[in-house]
């Protein structure tokens, strides 16, 4: 009768220590299972997005356009207040011809030279959801400046030449997403409570 009850204690303190480690595992598992569910649907949005995007087939500027990607991206909250966020680029690497063409003469300055540049950023949904990975260019309605674009630190895209090699002379859109799930987010165990998505044309 002794022994029945002490295994039936030891079995419980068993139980008890295993769950501690199988509950995290399990809740853990769930997470990062959701979390490649949704990076697999935001693949599919940046794919989609960005092909309108290269091929100029609208321009996201425009309310209707927008409207048509917050649409595209329904159940990400892709809205100035939501959880998500896109941005849409335009990537070139610098010429001197280009910095001959800003400052009028040949040869001149050209601090940007050789590398790969914004000429253009445009965003759709919570700016404060993420950023693109390449970093922020100063923009104006979503432009970057010739003269940004050869003299501006901040209009070089900075780590884009190590994800892929651009031809001179050729421009690369680029269509990144962002998705903050604090839904899907167990302190401790789950990381940092965001999705990341990117395609590039």
């Amino acid at each position: 009768m002794c022994n029945r009850k002490s295994e039936r204690g030891a079995a419980a303190i068993e139980f008890t220590l295993s769950t501690m480690f199988l509950v995290p595992l399990l809740l853990g598992t769930l997470v990062f299972g959701f979390r490649l569910i949704r990076a697999i649907e935001m693949d599919q949005i940046t794919r989609d997005l960005g092909h309108m995007y290269a091929r100029g087939f609208v321009d996201f500027r425009n309310p209707g356009p927008i409207q048509n990607a917050q649409t595209l991206a329904s159940g990400f909250d892709l809205t100035n207040t939501g959880t998500s966020v896109v941005e849409l680029s335009q990537i070139k690497i610098i010429q001197q011809s280009d910095c001959d063409a800003v400052n009028g003469f040949a040869n001149s300055p050209c601090p940007n030279k050789d590398r790969p540049v914004f000429t253009e950023q445009l965003t759709i949904g919570n700016t404060s959801a993420g950023t693109s990975r390449f970093g922020t260019p100063p923009t104006t309605n979503g432009s970057v400046t010739p003269a940004n674009q050869i003299n501006a630190a901040g209009a070089v895209a900075n780590g884009f030449s190590s994800v892929m090699t651009l031809p001179v002379g050729v421009t690369a859109y680029v269509a990144e997403m962002n998705n903050q799930t604090p839904d899907l987010n167990i302190p401790g165990f789950s990381g940092m409570p965001l999705v990341y998505a990117r395609a590039i044309f």
